[in-house]
């Protein structure tokens, strides 16, 4: 199983109602940084969801789709391309998928914002 440490930001609350996509950047980096073979987007989701226990709107699925609004602010994380365009991670493709790995830059970024 991938290792997951989330331990919040003084501006994070466990358990909140409803999440911003900034408010994911934080637990995202230390989710790919304690996995340094990569993760998956699909990876991200669930240890998110069970690290930070959305709930209220977030927990609502979308209407058409089959994901959460949670599922879909994870999701935009990679096509906002939110944490590559500050070189904190890179994205590979591979098939369907794709693996996500922290970066020297995302390292440093995310020492210092926890």
């Amino acid at each position: 199983m991938y290792q997951f440490d989330y331990t919040p930001h003084k501006d994070y609350h466990i358990a909140m109602a409803e999440y911003s996509e900034p408010e994911l950047v934080i637990p995202a980096l230390q989710f790919i940084r304690n996995n340094p073979n990569g993760v998956t987007t699909t990876e991200m989701i669930g240890n998110l969801t069970d690290a930070l226990h959305p709930s209220g709107h977030d927990m609502d699925i979308l209407r058409g789709r089959n994901d959460t609004h949670f599922s879909q602010k994870v999701r935009n994380l990679k096509s906002h391309n939110t944490l590559a365009k500050h070189n904190w991670v890179r994205y590979r493709r591979v098939g369907r998928n794709g693996i996500w790995k922290i970066t020297p830059a995302g390292l440093r970024y995310v020492e210092t914002a926890s």
